[in-house]
């Protein structure tokens, strides 16, 4: 079995989390002290200075706050790999994601572009699977109407339940920053190439995947499919009769090369391994 405890750690009190130099390099204050009047570029990061403090906002305020064409896309590379989308009844929808603790310079890097999308809290969460801990972070956005073109692209409604999907109409959000961010969150090097994982859709969806890769980046990516082998100390129950099949898109070494200079702005040091092949992995 699996046990969980989480812990609050608030952005609006940052002395609690920062000290000494990450503070002063960090702190919301420190942005809000500056004499600048310079405008922030479009279509740039806005960083912690954006995080709007009020745990409340007013229905004006939330149909104000809006995503760049940045955050868009960053988003939609999120949520082709490790983040999640929230939505209750009428409510609008929410995104959430969670990172190891050993990822936490990629999990700052995309907090910092969300910021102004979030109410506060990041959770620092103590899982304990089978005796052994495991560590992580983990924040979630506000329910905010200006999510809802994201989650109509990503899901849909089948039996009364919401699931993930991937739609034709994908083709017109995925970029080079939705792909960077894709591929950090559920690429791995392999054969001087990248691995795609794509655990949780099913072989058309990934062929379309593969399609609009085609199409966008001008690359040959191929397809493999694998079965998941049962292992009795990671699963819980007996061994089912048949096993789940899972898939996986290869970028190989000369596409990779070619794409490569438009991913590196995009990518958090933490993870140049994966498309560098020079760094030691984390």
């Amino acid at each position: 079995c699996a046990i969980s405890f989480n812990k609050t750690l608030s952005v609006n009190t940052p002395l609690l989390f920062f000290n000494g130099i990450l503070y002063k390099k960090y702190s919301t204050n420190a942005a809000e002290q500056t004499e600048s009047t310079s405008l922030t570029l479009w279509n740039k990061p806005l960083g912690l200075s954006s995080h709007y403090r009020k745990s409340k906002i007013t229905n004006l305020e939330r149909n104000t706050l809006q995503l760049t064409p940045r955050v868009r896309s960053i988003i939609v590379g999120l949520l082709l790999s490790d983040a999640w989308m929230n939505k209750n009844g009428h409510w609008n929808p929410r995104i959430g994601l969670k990172q190891s603790v050993k990822n936490f310079t990629y999990f700052w890097q995309v907090y910092n572009e969300l910021a102004y999308l979030c109410s506060g809290p990041l959770y620092e969460s103590k899982d304990r699977v089978r005796g052994k801990y495991f560590y992580s972070w983990s924040f979630m956005t506000r329910q905010l109407p200006c999510f809802m073109e994201i989650f109509n692209l990503f899901y849909v409604k089948e039996n009364e339940k919401i699931i993930k999907t991937i739609k034709p109409h994908l083709f017109f959000y995925l970029d080079y920053i939705a792909l960077a961010h894709w591929i950090q969150g559920d690429g791995a090097s392999r054969n001087k190439g990248v691995s795609l994982i794509t655990h949780g859709f099913s072989l058309k969806e990934v062929i379309l995947l593969m399609n609009i890769l085609i199409i966008k980046f001008d690359i040959q990516p191929t397809i493999y499919s694998y079965e998941h082998r049962w292992d009795p100390e990671k699963f819980i129950g007996p061994k089912p009769k048949k096993a789940k099949m899972g898939h996986i898109i290869q970028i190989n070494s000369k596409d990779l090369d070619k794409i490569k200079p438009k991913l590196l702005p995009y990518f958090s040091d933490h993870f140049l391994y994966k498309i560098n092949h020079t760094s030691v992995k984390h």
